[in-house]
């Protein structure tokens, strides 16, 4: 039940994220790191690094010029976001903020590292005050709502386990 209704997350965080998405000066949000994190966050690293792969090949194979660098980004992210938290108190809604807004910081420096510097574009303040600034406060605006949407649904799924293991006997 879990992976099919997380799945059905990723696809449809990714159809809204690529059709319908609000731009404020030119930047657009990536729920797909606020998800990745939020996941990694509630169920550890190992669930956290599995969605931010799949959510990152989702998003290379549709849109990506090299095919597996956002997934393993996001991988990165999702496993990261996830390990040192095992003890967390997942009712803290301020830590998966920074986690996001540090997330969207990695995420932004590995493809401004692998599409631009490579080519030998060096304006990395101009990078970091037009588009790594404004990602990561949009990004970090809408943690909270996503995060406590994810939250709600990661207690009905664990109620939802956690009965059915009372009824197989596990």
């Amino acid at each position: 039940m879990r992976i099919f209704i997380t799945s059905i997350i990723i696809l449809v965080n990714f159809i809204i994220q690529t059709t319908w998405s609000v731009s404020i000066f030119g930047i657009t949000p990536n729920s797909a790191i606020i998800i990745t994190v939020s996941f990694a966050i509630l169920k550890q690293e190992d669930h956290g690094a599995t969605i931010g792969f799949f959510a990152g090949l989702l998003h290379d194979v549709f849109f990506g010029t090299v095919l597996g660098l956002n997934a393993l980004v996001y991988m990165y992210i999702g496993f990261l976001s996830g390990k040192p938290f095992k003890e967390f108190n997942t009712e803290n809604y301020l830590l998966p903020m920074l986690l996001v807004g540090l997330a969207t910081f990695f995420y932004n420096f590995a493809h401004y590292v692998f599409y631009f510097l490579f080519r030998a574009r060096l304006n990395l303040l101009y990078y970091s005050w037009s588009i790594m600034l404004p990602s990561v406060l949009y990004n970090v605006v809408l943690t909270f709502p996503i995060y406590i949407f994810i939250y709600i649904l990661n207690q009905k799924l664990e109620k939802h386990e956690n009965h059915r293991r009372k009824i197989f006997g596990k």
